[in-house]
């Protein structure tokens, strides 16, 4: 008992007589307690001690006038606080102490024999102690394995057990949507601002869609730059769409990383229980089907899941296996979208666009199959493919006795960072006897800002060739746009997404990248034009060229031909139908 030698003791006393707890008092006192007390008699005055006060110990009487010392556990027990509780006192009978040690009570001493209180209390306190630091323990390891210690959201496998638990309960009966939100181009403010400046870019990311949606949501980190939300009593797109305009308006605010600005982007993909599936492996593999497709649009994006266009799990070695042999059995086919000079309406170019026509599965949408060839390296000889084809598409245009224009190849990251690349297009060009001046090759901006020293060098390759280069989904990225002026290209592609908002008093963003355009006296194109509204306008700017669904879709290469032909002398609106 050395140990406890001045140790305050807070002590709630049930019991009438003032002259017994005397003697309860001294003794603790005797034992190295410095006793800070609170004596009550009734039920009432004990429900208010409990409430108001922190206690180490309840010492009870058992017959009082207002209760016994069963009944005044029952209230301790009550009041869910966690204290240990002895009886003092005198006679009472054997089965009654037995019940409340059942009930209970952690100990019965008689107060003629209180020598056993003072260890009976250390007792008690060392097992509190024990036990409060298990509890820490066991919060700690929940803590570790439940929560994210970057940004103190859920982690995965807490959003698996909770959604888990959400679909097993059969008595869980309200619809709810899965939200998986993806920050664009991730990986490049990292390699901009480092591994540190990524992770504040996630934390402010956390805290502003934990803000937004609410303390009632469940929000998770799923994975590096992925979150997971999961919103109750929601089962319609239209009210799904509410929640991501709500999402991407907390992620249009500037942030602010070690003194640089940036503006974050995000996709969003969801999925609805119980109409998309009641499995929640299944929910969280539709929403990421869902967000597959909004990662291929530009700006923030959303989809909702179709299970039209999506690969089942089982379905996806099949379908990699197909696409191996997809080049082999010419099944690729390209399709042209037409670009216009805006002030003459004449066709000045065509973007190749592969489409994949499968024996059995029919014409299978890009956005299925490119992500695969990326994943799978296949992109490299595909993309060579495309490149030769478009090439040779372009010359045999020409042979036919039609007015040249450029055709615009995309280039993915991969094929970017292949050796040998300015080679490679020179010897196709040589190949299908194409001047190089009608081939452009398109580049993301996020391949633009990858290693700007490094992107020089193979871009100065690429131009000694001859051929153009362009600049896609331009106005998405996250550096300075000093790169401009360092690069050796000659087109900038508006990303579609600046266009889909459209508002003619409110596109700042599309007026200065033409402004921007023409101060280093580059072309500018702008993609996804859908409307006239849109074309006036960015004629009104001052805008190049245009390419969209208002002069034409994506189309094979016979109907190009005879649009191409068509556009000489025709009228630029009703010239594109190919029939």
């Amino acid at each position: 008992m050395g140990s406890m030698t001045g140790r305050k003791l807070r002590v709630l006393a049930i019991e009438d007589s003032e002259d017994d707890f005397e003697l309860v008092r001294n003794e603790l006192s005797e034992n190295g307690f410095i006793v800070e007390h609170e004596r009550v008699e009734a039920p009432d005055a004990l429900k208010s001690a409990l409430k108001n006060g922190k206690w180490d110990v309840v010492i009870c009487d058992h017959n009082l006038p207002a209760m016994d010392s069963t009944s005044a556990l029952h209230i301790v027990r009550d009041s869910l606080v966690n204290v240990p509780f002895i009886i003092v006192s005198g006679l009472i009978p054997d089965e009654m102490v037995i019940e409340a040690m059942r009930q209970g009570a952690k100990d019965f001493i008689r107060k003629d024999n209180l020598s056993r209180l003072a260890p009976a209390i250390e007792r008690e306190l060392q097992q509190a102690t024990m036990q409060s630091e298990y509890e820490q323990v066991l919060e700690n390891f929940f803590k570790v394995s439940h929560f994210d210690s970057l940004t103190g959201l859920p982690n995965c496998e807490y959003l698996y057990a909770y959604l888990k638990a959400m679909t097993s309960n059969e008595e869980f009966g309200h619809p709810f949507a899965v939200f998986l939100v993806d920050i664009k181009r991730f990986r490049q403010i990292t390699k901009t601002l480092g591994v540190p400046g990524g992770d504040k870019v996630l934390v402010e990311t956390a805290n502003r869609l934990r803000k937004v949606v609410g303390s009632g949501t469940f929000v998770a980190r799923h994975s590096a730059d992925r979150f997971a939300i999961v919103v109750s009593h929601l089962e319609h797109e239209i009210q799904a769409k509410e929640v991501v305009v709500e999402i991407c308006q907390c992620m249009d605010e500037v942030f602010v990383v070690d003194g640089h600005e940036l503006f974050v982007k995000v996709s969003v993909g969801a999925s609805f229980y119980p109409k998309d599936s009641q499995q929640w492996e299944e929910l969280l593999k539709n929403a990421e089907s869902a967000l597959y497709l909004a990662k291929s649009e530009g700006g923030n994006s959303f989809q909702v899941f179709d299970p039209k266009i999506a690969v089942s799990g089982k379905d996806q070695l099949v379908f990699e296996s197909a696409l191996y042999h997809a080049l082999d059995e010419n099944q690729f086919v390209l399709h042209y979208q037409p670009q216009l000079d805006l002030h003459s309406g004449q066709v000045v170019g065509a973007e190749a666009l592969i489409r994949w026509e499968h024996p059995e599965l029919g014409m299978i949408p890009p956005v299925k199959f490119i992500p695969l060839l990326e994943e799978t390296g296949l992109i490299v000889p595909v993309g060579e493919w495309v490149l030769r084809t478009a090439c040779a598409q372009n010359r045999q245009w020409q042979d036919a006795g039609l007015a040249p224009i450029r055709v615009a190849v995309n280039l993915s990251a991969i094929q970017f960072r292949q050796p040998g690349l300015a080679d490679t297009v020179k010897d196709i060009l040589a190949e299908t006897r194409l001047n190089p001046g009608y081939l452009e090759l398109e580049i993301t901006e996020n391949i633009a800002l990858e290693a700007e020293d490094r992107v020089i060098v193979i871009l100065e390759k690429l131009r000694a060739v001859g051929v153009q280069i362009a600049i896609d989904d331009f106005g998405t990225g996250y550096s300075s746009l000093s790169y401009l002026k360092r690069f050796p290209i000659n087109r900038l592609k508006i990303d579609r997404s600046f266009l889909k908002d459209f508002h003619e008093n409110d596109n700042s963003i599309v007026t200065a990248i033409i402004g921007m355009g023409r101060s280093l006296k580059l072309k500018v194109i702008a993609e996804g034009v859908e409307t006239s509204a849109q074309a006036d306008f960015l004629k009104l700017l001052g805008c190049d060229e245009v390419q969209g669904y208002f002069y034409g879709k994506p189309m094979e290469a016979d109907c190009m031909a005879l649009l191409m032909e068509r556009s000489a002398g025709a009228p630029q609106k009703d010239m594109f139908s190919c029939t």
